[in-house]
């Protein structure tokens, strides 16, 4: 049974921001991206729309007027067009925020909604997703631009210390696959050199969980060697330049990122900077079982680091092409 009468957009979203576990055990990044895709939602849709009256028809008009821009929102602003995977991500907030209600009890012993209206509506999906994978031989030559750009020079020393920073995070991201996020978040204390392991703080976690995993030893030297460069001790491996006790501006290692790139003379990757390495360690592991790989790299979703992470490989497909094995008819016992 339903309550009566209809269940506005504004009304549920109200109900889901500040109810559904899935949306508040997320971390402020991840409520903020909800949070910003249900704007445009509600800016498409209306407040008052009854959510009980969508439909697949509903679900396509949105996509188009998102994915081509124009669309006002509450707060005055136009969007710009935008391609398929940010229509998906909207789409799928949608879906999710409906498919919660009907898991939320009333009074009357029914749910608050009683169906998922758009279930079985299938949502966009961008046919050519753009998934740069770095290289060992990008990865040299960046790292060897940054080497150039901190030659020890006294009038310079801050740039010297930015450089050796900024090598120390391609050399963390190449060995280790993680988030930039949970890189700049590192502590020298966060690396147990007895024990041989690296802690990946929960804060700094997408998903907001504690890692601790093992590091090969030839990594851990590096660091020690790095270590001794920064003169680092128990602080952040990666402090602002104004502020060292505050990790330095993610959109900076971008930019020195891109200063490397530029300087190595290396092609732009397309719609990625530090990512591609991600992509660059996962794929270079698809032989090892999925969830050492997950566990290794911080991945809770197997199924999406299968997806977006684990390129497929020349060399792999034209062995699957080149498969000797024959399967033969299975004769019976004399």
């Amino acid at each position: 049974m339903q309550p009566d009468g209809p269940l506005s957009l504004g009304e549920l979203w109200q109900r889901f921001k500040s109810e559904a576990a899935s949306y508040l055990d997320n971390k402020a990044k991840s409520r903020a991206d909800t949070a910003s895709r249900m704007k445009h939602l509600i800016g498409f849709f209306g407040l008052d729309r009854d959510v009980r009256s969508l439909s697949a028809l509903d679900q396509l008009n949105y996509s188009t007027a998102r994915r081509r821009g124009g669309m006002r929102l509450p707060d005055g602003r136009v969007t710009s067009p935008v391609r398929a995977s940010t229509v998906a991500a909207d789409v799928f907030v949608l879906h999710h925020v409906l498919a919660w209600a009907c898991t939320v009890p009333t009074t009357r012993l029914g749910r608050l909604l009683d169906r998922q209206p758009l279930a079985g509506v299938r949502r966009e999906r961008e046919k050519n997703p753009r998934r740069a994978v770095a290289t060992w031989e990008r990865f040299e030559a960046t790292r060897a631009a940054m080497q150039r750009n901190r030659a020890p020079s006294g009038e310079r020393a801050v740039e010297v210390r930015r450089w050796i920073g900024m090598e120390l995070a391609l050399v963390l991201t190449e060995a280790t696959g993680r988030r930039l996020g949970s890189i700049r978040a590192l502590r020298w204390d966060d690396i147990d050199w007895a024990r041989g392991t690296i802690r990946w703080r929960a804060e700094a976690d997408k998903k907001g969980f504690e890692w601790v995993v093992p590091a090969p030893k030839a990594l851990l030297d590096q660091l020690k060697d790095f270590q001794e460069l920064l003169n680092g001790g128990g602080a952040l491996l990666f402090p602002a330049e104004r502020n060292p006790v505050v990790p330095m501006d993610r959109h900076l290692f971008d930019k020195w990122l891109t200063v490397a790139e530029r300087e190595a003379k290396l092609p732009k990757l397309p719609g990625s900077l530090w990512h591609a390495y991600r992509r660059k360690w996962a794929s270079e592991r698809r032989h090892h079982p999925l969830p050492d790989v997950a566990a290794a790299g911080g991945w809770r979703d197997h199924t999406t680091l299968l997806e977006c992470y684990q390129a497929p490989d020349e060399k792999a497909i034209l062995a699957v092409m080149s498969e000797p094995m024959k399967r033969r008819e299975q004769r019976a016992a004399a």
